[in-house]
């Protein structure tokens, strides 16, 4: 008769601990009760899954690097004259006694102008060749411009124009991860992003966790600087008047559930796959974990490979390591910045917690009716 009281109070602890066994997530069973209209889609992340997934990458790096070029034609060589700019200017003639060579035979036949500030309406003035225009014009280009203008009036005429200094031909670097942010001097030989950034110092962080921004006329692209720096065709040529943005901007994965160390880390390098990822976290622990219930939260952009329609849509991908072959397939998937990773608990773990609890419960009562039973 004594046990009755016992029982009754193992089932009252059983049901209050079936009521708050902690948990650190959902159960797989309610991951994968969603229908394909609601909040998110299930994905397996078998082998067409993975692959649809590469090549949609691999387009939209594509369709990105075109965006990103901002009318990357062929590099400046000879910069156009700007406004501001300080101009020199040297007219030979043929032969002795012109306009700008002495009367003497040993006399020189050439002259140079003194250095002059090209205005703001873009002009200069050249004796006997008037008011021209050197703003748009490069130095060959404003050269051939005097040539013409002193035909029929000097001898057999030449000039040189050279630009001594551009105040406005530059770049601008700025941003916390630019090693030495001010303004980059433009030479006209063909100057990249990379020869801009190494004369701004380089990046102060790692490649990978650095973004390149550069503006130009009022338009703008980004790309990580490890693109930049593996992929020539981003390397795209500047032009006077660029803002390049040199910022940190880390990424991250989170880890949640039955893995051996949830928690939130930095990508190391620029390529992370979810097998580096689960590894990263302490792999799953064998106490608790349910291997068929890996999941992979997502915000995943429109993929018609994928078939997830127009807009960007949050998907969840499973991975069952209880296959050998997704071992192969977490090394071909790769995180992305803000991917969060959910370990699930296996069904036997919530009994466990509950017994445990039960255990802990009854413990004090079994010892008080043994006591009591002793008396």
């Amino acid at each position: 008769m004594r046990l009755v009281p016992l029982a009754m109070l193992a089932c009252a602890a059983f049901a209050s601990a079936c009521a708050v066994a902690p948990k650190s997530g959902p159960d797989a069973s309610a991951v994968r009760a969603v229908e394909s209209a609601g909040p998110y889609i299930m994905r397996p992340l078998d082998v067409g899954t993975v692959t649809a997934l590469e090549v949609a990458g691999a387009a939209a790096e594509a369709a990105a690097a075109a965006a990103e070029k901002l009318e990357a034609a062929r590099p400046l060589h000879g910069q156009a004259i700007r406004a501001g700019d300080l101009v020199q200017i040297t007219i030979w003639e043929a032969v002795n006694g012109g306009l700008f060579s002495a009367a003497g035979e040993s006399g020189p036949r050439s002259i140079a102008l003194p250095p002059q500030r090209v205005d703001g309406a873009g002009f200069i003035d050249a004796p006997y060749a008037g008011r021209l225009r050197a703003a748009g014009r490069t130095p060959a280009q404003l050269s051939d411009a005097l040539v013409r203008a002193l035909d029929g009036k000097a001898i057999q005429p030449q000039a040189i124009a050279a630009v001594l200094e551009s105040p406005g031909a530059h770049v601008t670097v700025i941003g916390d991860a630019a090693a030495r942010p001010g303004r980059v001097p433009l030479a006209g030989v063909g100057e990249r992003l990379l020869d801009v950034v190494a004369a701004a110092g380089g990046v102060k962080t790692p490649a990978h966790d650095a973004m390149l921004r550069l503006t130009r006329a009022g338009r703008s692209a980004a790309a990580r600087y490890d693109r930049v720096l593996r992929e020539p065709t981003q390397n795209v040529a500047v032009r006077p008047g660029d803002t390049v943005a040199l910022t940190a901007e880390p990424r991250s994965y989170a880890v949640f559930g039955a893995a051996l160390r949830p928690v939130l880390t930095p990508f190391p390098r620029a390529r992370v796959t979810l097998a580096e990822a689960i590894s990263a976290a302490g792999g799953l622990d064998d106490q608790r974990a349910e291997p068929e219930s890996v999941f992979l939260f997502r915000d995943e952009p429109a993929a018609p490979a994928l078939g997830l329609g127009e807009g960007p849509r949050q998907v969840v991908y499973n991975l069952d390591l209880t296959r050998p072959e997704a071992f192969f397939l977490a090394r071909r998937f790769e995180m992305r910045d803000d991917d969060v990773i959910y370990v699930a608990n296996a069904p036997i773990t919530d009994l466990q917690k509950v017994l445990s609890a039960v255990g802990a419960a009854l413990s004090p009562a079994t010892r008080t009716v043994g006591l009591a039973g002793g008396l």
